[in-house]
């Protein structure tokens, strides 16, 4: 029987072409031996990708390089900590190799590290959007993290309302960069959003939301609203339309309410939202210093007190919120005030209680009992 000829290509390489899992691939070598390894190899290969799936780490790769940009500036880093993460954990692994015992494993490691519910859970969701993409682009067949339950007991830090104390402080004091605050505690609003307003978009006695301010590291930059919900328009309320009096008389249509003819910086907030709150008498002493660069007369360095505000203004969205629920909006229409894009996350984070309420629920069921 004649041998097979043998293909010698003009550098001298030998080549030869193998179909293998259904792809036509060319192996080269400097001699027959040489290239029938090559041969064996990806044939082992191949049989191992069919048994155990892409590897994790490359479907991760490919998982984020299709991510990223789809991404908010603002959400990047998060995402991109959870995929290395979720790398550290299975790389070398085959997709099929990983199942819902290996992950859960894992999540229970940070738990007993200490990790919040909030973590876990972002956590479990990257990995889970992995194995969605591994199973829609490259013809994957399995998602273990689907029926995985988090671990019980999780630290779940809730966002709280404003004391009732410094929301009257608020209510006081609208002047100054108290409008910034005004503009939470009576729209809902949140603060890229405040941040992004300008003298156009209050009209017709309505707030015209469809774009916020990011700040990238320190400078502002106007994106759309993370989420088509979050476009919407807000009544101005009585108490609003006093805060705001005659304050963008003289204004330009385009000038921004804070920063005029740019929004403000990140810095240039945090150091306004600081000195309000220190007017109020609600900030506190963090603790920590930090150098001055100057020196005593023994010639010490001089160091300085970092003050904190007692609140966030996003604590007064959470007024807003619970406002809404005292007057006995429907949830529904509370949703679209406040632009959430789940009503889950208007019920679970924003319908709390206030004391007041309490109080209230608690005189109208003793009435109620007296009665009987």
């Amino acid at each position: 029987m004649p041998k097979k000829k043998v293909n010698t290509r003009s550098d001298g390489l030998i080549e030869r072409v193998r179909t293998i899992d259904g792809k036509r691939r060319h192996f080269y070598g400097r001699s027959l031996p040489e290239v029938q390894k090559k041969i064996d190899a990806a044939i082992v290969e191949a049989a191992t990708k069919k048994e155990c799936g892409e590897k994790f780490e490359e479907v991760a790769d490919a998982f984020w390089k299709t991510k990223e940009p789809k991404l908010k500036y603002g959400s990047v880093r998060g995402y991109r900590h959870k995929v290395e993460v979720a790398k550290g954990w299975f790389s070398g692994y085959g997709m099929r190799e990983i199942n819902s015992t290996l992950i859960n494993r894992e999540l229970s490691r940070m738990a007993a590290q200490g990790w919040s519910y909030k973590s876990i859970a972002g956590q479990k969701s990257v990995l889970s959007m992995i194995f969605q993409y591994w199973c829609a682009e490259l013809d994957g067949d399995c998602n273990p993290c689907t029926l995985l339950k988090l671990p019980q007991g999780l630290p779940q830090t809730r966002r709280r309302a404003p004391t009732d104390a410094e929301v009257e402080k608020v209510k006081q004091h609208s002047e100054g960069f108290g409008l910034c605050a005004a503009f939470m505690m009576y729209a809902g609003l949140r603060l890229g959003e405040i941040m992004a307003l300008q003298k156009k978009d209050l009209a017709g006695g309505m707030i015209f939301v469809y774009k916020q301010v990011v700040w990238h590291s320190n400078a502002p930059v106007i994106e759309s609203p993370k989420t088509q919900n979050a476009v919407r328009k807000v009544p101005i309320l009585a108490p609003l339309r006093r805060g705001i009096g005659d304050r963008l008389d003289g204004m330009k249509d385009e000038e921004y309410v804070f920063g005029g003819e740019k929004p403000m910086t990140k810095s240039q907030y945090e150091n306004a939202w600081l000195q309000y709150c220190a007017s109020l008498g609600c900030i506190h002493d963090t603790g920590r210093r930090y150098l001055t660069g100057k020196k005593d007369k023994r010639g010490n360095p001089l160091y300085k007190t970092i003050m904190a505000p007692d609140f966030t203004a996003h604590q007064l969205r959470h007024e807003f919120a619970s406002t809404l629920v005292q007057c006995g909006i429907s949830p529904q229409v509370a949703k679209e005030l406040m632009g959430h894009a789940d009503i889950l996350t208007t019920q679970r984070w924003y319908a709390e209680a206030k004391t007041s309420a309490i109080e209230e629920a608690k005189a109208m069921l003793d009435a109620h009992f007296q009665e009987e």
